[in-house]
């Protein structure tokens, strides 16, 4: 399911390899069970400036 304005390629994908979108939060692969995270996954995926961790949709980034 596309979600409107959000550029990231895995909406369009059938079979894409996470649950949920690094830029919007949104579902992407809704057959992916979601996984419990820790803070220190969370404190890398920030770092590489993800908005939404894409194994529980945690939003990750603030405000942008």
């Amino acid at each position: 399911m596309l979600i409107r304005g959000c550029p990231n390629m895995n909406h369009s994908h059938l079979s894409a390899p996470v649950r949920f979108c690094s830029l919007c939060g949104g579902i992407v692969n809704q057959n992916i069970h979601i996984r419990r995270c820790d803070k220190e996954k969370h404190d890398k995926s920030r770092l590489q400036r993800t908005k939404y961790c894409v194994d529980c949709g945690e939003q990750l980034v603030m405000g942008r």
